[in-house]
This record gives structure tokens, C-alpha cells and sequence, in this order.
């Protein structure tokens, strides 16, 4: 789906160049989970906006969905294959109602009204919004904001959903719930790179990808991560409790592939 080899991006102020991105490779197959987590400021958005097409690095080369980013005219093709899910709930609401807001981006496409109407339901039954497709939106909670969103994805038949933060803003139940639905998307074969600096969803992902100060520190797998790295600790982070418990079993000797990520797999070793 994504093949990014040693991308650079920079920002111009004035006369100056500034670095962004720096020697970014990351491959990411179709119908993959990777989770991408960084510090505030590392990259992390700008990486995700070359992915569609919303950048244009400066070096290196990138294609998405088999289509080579260097041509206009595949930036704009490739928001078809891969879209975003931003961070604020309030930001990507275009619409009065659910129905509407979907509707939008149909008609941008130029789908005809049976095959919108056919669409719109069965995206908004998809992310539980159905009974509410003509409620007005401001009188959405946050979750559901998101779910739209999520829909209004699914309605253009995206192959790859980028969370930017989308848990971020929304309470604890919303948060679940818009994991759950991405996680539900991912096993009928959406791809999912799920942007979080939750230290529990990255232990939950089967890939993470670490980034800091433009450059990608870490690419592999969860447990690797949190139990033969140094970099959590190098970068500050607050070990979960699952992890807090497995690191007291692995000082008593237990091997890596038997401590724990997540609390199923603690419950089943207690």
C-alpha cells in the first residue's frame, strides 16, 4: 500500500530550509496495522500528509496504492485509495445531518442518487450512525463525530485509513469505541496506520514505528519494543501497567515471547 524510501521534506521561513522529515523509509502492506507514535513536533503529520498526497517531499521517492506521488495528478487520485481521520471531531464536518455529510463527498464524485442513498445507509449502519442520519450534527458527542468521519471514508470505498490522534479529544468510552471500529475495519482488510501517543495502543498494535525529530528510530514489533529496547525510557514514557508487571517476569527470568503486551494475555498468565 505505502513504499516510502528515504524521504525528506523541509519547510521554507524566509531565506532558511527547514528540516522536517529526514531519510524516512517505511513500507506498509495491504491490509497491514501499524501503529506510528513520535513526540509533539517529530514529524508524524507531515509524514502522514505525503502518504495523501496532501505533501510533496522533497527527496526520496513514494508511492501509495501503486500510484508514484511525484505527479499531480496522482496526488489527487490517491485521496481515493487512502483517506484521514484528523484529530478534532469538530474539523471534518461539512454537512447539517450524518446523511449530508456523507452525501458530500458522493456527489463530488458524481455517484448517481440510488447508489449514494444505498451507500450512505449502509456506511452510516457500518459505524452504528443509522438511526441518527438526520440528526443534526452539532448534536453529535465526539465519538460519534468520529465515526461519521469514519464513514464518510468508507462511503468513497477507501483502502487505507490514517487515524491522525483520533482518540485524543474524546472521552474513555469514545475512545474505545473508535478503536473498535477501526480494529473491526482492519480485520475485513482495510489498512490501518493508527497515529497514537497512547503507550497502551502501541503495546496492542502488532507493528509500531517510532519516529523523533524527523527520522524513524524504531520499526518492528511491540514486544521487541517495550522489553529489549532502551528508547521508552529515552524517551520519558510512562510504561503501562500490563508492561510495569511484565518487567518485574522478566527479571525473574521469563522469556520474551511469554511476557505480556496487553490485559488479556496478563489475565491468562495469572
Amino acid at each position: 500500500m505505502i513504499t516510502a524510501q528515504n524521504l525528506s521534506l523541509f519547510f521554507r521561513d524566509g531565506q532558511y530550509r527547514l528540516p522536517v522529515l529526514q531519510g524516512i523509509s517505511i513500507p506498509i502492506e495491504r491490509g497491514e496495522w501499524v501503529a506510528l507514535t513520535g513526540a509533539n513536533g517529530c514529524g508524524k503529520s507531515s509524514l502522514i500528509r505525503l502518504f495523501n498526497g496532501l505533501n510533496i517531499p522533497a527527496g526520496g521517492s513514494l508511492t501509495a496504492a501503486g500510484l508514484n506521488l511525484r505527479s499531480p495528478e496522482n496526488r489527487t487520485a490517491v485521496k481515493q485509495h487512502i483517506q484521514l481521520v484528523f484529530q478534532n471531531p469538530e474539523a471534518q464536518n461539512v454537512g447539517s445531518t450524518p446523511y449530508e455529510d456523507v452525501a458530500f463527498g458522493l456527489e463530488n464524485r458524481g455517484l448517481s442518487p440510488g447508489e449514494m442513498e444505498k451507500r450512505i445507509t449502509r456506511v452510516l449502519q457500518q459505524v452504528g450512525l443509522a438511526h441518527k442520519s438526520e440528526t443534526d450534527i452539532s448534536a453529535l458527542s465526539g465519538g460519534e463525530r468520529q465515526r461519521l468521519a469514519v464513514a464518510c471514508c468508507l462511503a468513497l470505498q477507501a483502502e487505507m485509513i490514517i487515524f491522525d490522534e483520533a482518540t485524543s479529544m474524546l472521552d474513555p468510552a469514545g475512545r474505545s469505541d473508535i478503536l473498535d471500529l477501526a480494529r473491526n475495519l482492519w480485520r475485513q482488510g482495510t489498512t490501518i496506520l493508527w497515529v497514537t501517543q497512547r503507550v497502551e495502543e502501541l503495546a496492542e498494535s502488532p507493528r509500531v514505528a517510532v519516529m523523533g525529530q524527523g527520522t524513524m528510530l524504531y520499526d518492528g514489533d511491540p514486544r521487541t519494543l517495550f522489553y529489549s529496547s532502551e528508547l521508552p525510557g529515552q524517551l520519558g514514557w510512562e510504561p503501562a501497567p500490563v508492561i510495569s508487571i511484565g518487567r518485574l517476569l522478566q527479571a525473574k527470568g521469563w522469556p520474551l515471547r511469554l511476557l505480556p503486551l496487553t490485559e488479556q494475555e496478563l489475565e491468562a498468565i495469572l
